[in-house]
């Protein structure tokens, strides 16, 4: 009789496995059994990143669905999956994922947004909350905590598109005058264009430090070439340094700027010196190059 007994709770035991609690699997095969998905398999298939987000993980995956793919400009989608344009797919796929945690939406609130969140392919995200739906960038969190045994998906409604160094610094908040002032001298779209290059940013904070008025004389359109000069000598042209890279280089060093001036590198301790600015917050990535916050304003 204890066999018998023992017998039936075992297959009960399976049944409820098999059946009543289905077995969770990886993210690739949820997206496929979601439905939702379809274009962003296609895109994952043809970026080569099925098996990585086979592995152990875990992932946060944002996925933009179907309709969030059918919102990008009219044969954005076809461009993208050109074997020429794997890269650029890949760069944008990998924006979507979250390595080494598997973050609920209950998670991401404990965090207390806003924050940033680096992505797999080392840029980072804004996390927001908007009447309580969690926000990536500009896109909205449609469908929360899809279940995977090596992570979650959280559906989005947008694509999400690494942005460039100007985008980045708007995003970000604490340069909004570096930004005005990008603006009145007309370099907005030079900073825009592939690059790379790095930016020694400084933040408004910096910006206020200078004398009164210094920055309302900068913006008018009289002295556009003189604002030009200045933001110039924030701006290294055609290198994407990394904080690393520049103590790799040996300070101090002189680093010349797009404005053809060069600057003096050179190290506080463990803090990067450029002149007399202080590297606040550093290796700030984008898809364009890398920003580095100061505390001053760099006067040629």
């Amino acid at each position: 009789m204890p066999s018998t007994t023992l017998f039936f709770t075992v297959v009960l035991a399976l049944f409820q496995t098999s059946f009543g609690r289905p077995q969770l699997v990886d993210i690739v095969q949820t997206a496929i059994n979601d439905g939702r998905f379809n274009i962003l398999v296609t895109a994952l298939k043809a970026g080569d990143l099925v098996a990585p987000l086979e592995g152990p993980g875990p992932f946060t995956v944002f996925a933009p669905t179907d309709a969030a793919f059918a919102k990008l400009p009219p044969g954005t989608v076809t461009d993208l999956l050109k074997p020429e344009n794997k890269p650029k797919l890949i760069k944008i796929l990998t924006y979507h994922v979250f390595v080494g945690k598997a973050l609920t939406a209950a998670d991401i609130i404990a965090m207390k947004p806003p924050f940033q969140l680096e992505m797999m392919n080392n840029i980072s995200t804004r996390i927001t909350l908007d009447a309580g739906k969690v926000k990536v960038n500009s896109a909205t969190v449609i469908v929360a905590n899809v279940m995977a045994s090596n992570g979650i998906i959280h559906a989005l409604d947008t694509v999400l598109l690494p942005p460039d160094i100007v985008q980045t610094a708007i995003d970000d908040g604490r340069f909004k005058t570096l930004v005005t002032a990008l603006t009145a001298a007309d370099l907005v779209s030079l900073l825009k264009t592939p690059g790379p290059f790095t930016v020694f940013a400084p933040t408004d904070d910096a910006f206020a430090k200078l004398p009164p008025g210094t920055v309302t004389d900068l913006l008018k359109p009289e002295n556009k070439p003189k604002l030009i000069k200045i933001l110039s000598y924030h701006v290294v042209g055609k290198r994407a340094l990394s904080a690393a890279d520049i103590i790799a280089m040996n300070p101090p060093f002189k680093l010349e700027m797009l404005n053809g001036i060069p600057t003096t590198i050179t190290l506080n301790g463990d803090k990067i010196k450029v002149n007399d600015a202080t590297v606040i917050v550093a290796d700030v990535i984008t898809s364009n190059g890398i920003i580095h916050a100061i505390d001053t304003v760099l006067l040629p």
